[in-house]
């Protein structure tokens, strides 16, 4: 009886000890929004970390110790690619190369669309039926623009990606997986209705942002962003083409110009000087958010109020504001 009765204790004890070894699994993320994705899918079983937190961009982020040491020690890796993280093609082959890489960007069944260039952009044929559905297939993983995120039935196709590796690595917690994607992705169906509806509203009022970061929400929500103010981050813009981009201000009736709160607003007051245009904020990464499971729908309402708030206050007519 006592030896019985101590195998029913036990036997419960060792389940838990090899469920608590199985959630071990050191999981590191790049950026905030696929953290969000990754987060949510592991919900209830095991926090991922994120490499950049904070107020940093892709762009210009320049790799810290403790960041080494992250990768060092992970045993699966999520980035979005090197088009979007090129500072992390080195690290991840010196500093992880013991570690699963899943490139984001190389996820099946994405939608995916070309980097565009110059002031003003031109549509592309593949883009001529202006159908958010119908998929670029032309899109190249080289000149494939890397803001994959913006357009929630990407990130319902990428959480499923999470769920199917995470389950590979851990499967004593794929049930957990499984449940938490199938959460997430009704949850992301009711977020891509609700942003159709209230973008539907201002669809046809045309602006411009600071840097190309938004054609897959553009895309999905079938709005007339015209173009932007810089061509390549990092490397400042030239005098010609700020008259470029005045020209087509005026030539778009632009009146709404959009930063990002990782750069200096200064760029954008000089080409609004002495105009009507008011300068509103998008956010395509969430820098001032708290990183975990809610960041991504805060982060795409954040981008919905934002541009409904600038673009349907000019819809009223009401833009006396000179700069």
């Amino acid at each position: 009886m006592k030896t019985g009765f101590c195998f029913i204790l036990i036997l419960p004890l060792l389940c838990i000890t090899q469920l608590m070894a199985a959630s071990d699994l050191k999981v590191l993320v790049s950026i905030k929004p696929f953290h969000s994705l990754v987060s949510a899918i592991m919900q209830g079983v095991s926090e991922p970390l994120l490499l950049l937190n904070g107020n940093n961009s892709p762009h210009s982020f320049a790799l810290r110790p403790s960041s080494a040491e992250n990768l060092q020690q992970a045993d699966l890796v999520f980035w979005a690619g090197e088009t979007l993280e090129g500072f992390l093609t080195k690290p991840l082959q010196s500093l992880a190369s013991s570690a699963k890489l899943v490139t984001m960007q190389e996820t099946a069944g994405l939608r995916l669309w070309p980097l565009r260039s110059g002031i003003a952009w031109q549509k592309h044929e593949a883009d001529s039926t202006n159908d958010p559905n119908v998929e670029n297939e032309t899109a190249s993983t080289s000149g494939t623009d890397p803001h994959i995120w913006l357009d929630p039935y990407n990130a319902k196709i990428i959480s499923s990606k999470i769920v199917e590796i995470l389950t590979a690595m851990d499967p004593q917690n794929a049930q957990s997986y499984r449940i938490n994607g199938e959460k997430y992705g009704l949850r992301l169906e009711l977020l891509d209705r609700r942003l159709k509806s209230e973008m539907t509203k201002i669809a046809k009022t045309p602006y411009m942002v600071f840097h190309d970061a938004y054609q897959y929400f553009e895309k999905r929500y079938q709005l007339n962003a015209v173009g932007s103010v810089t061509l390549h981050i990092g490397y400042g813009s030239s005098v010609r083409r700020l008259m470029e981009v005045r020209k087509s201000i005026q030539k778009e009736k632009i009146r709404c110009i959009f930063s990002e709160p990782q750069f200096s607003p200064k760029l954008l007051q000089t080409v609004t000087a002495g105009t009507n245009v008011k300068i509103g904020t998008l956010d395509p990464l969430g820098a001032g958010l708290e990183p975990g499971t809610e960041l991504y729908f805060t982060l795409l309402n954040n981008l919905s109020h934002a541009l409904s708030n600038c673009l349907n206050w000019l819809l009223t007519g009401k833009y006396s504001l000179i700069l």
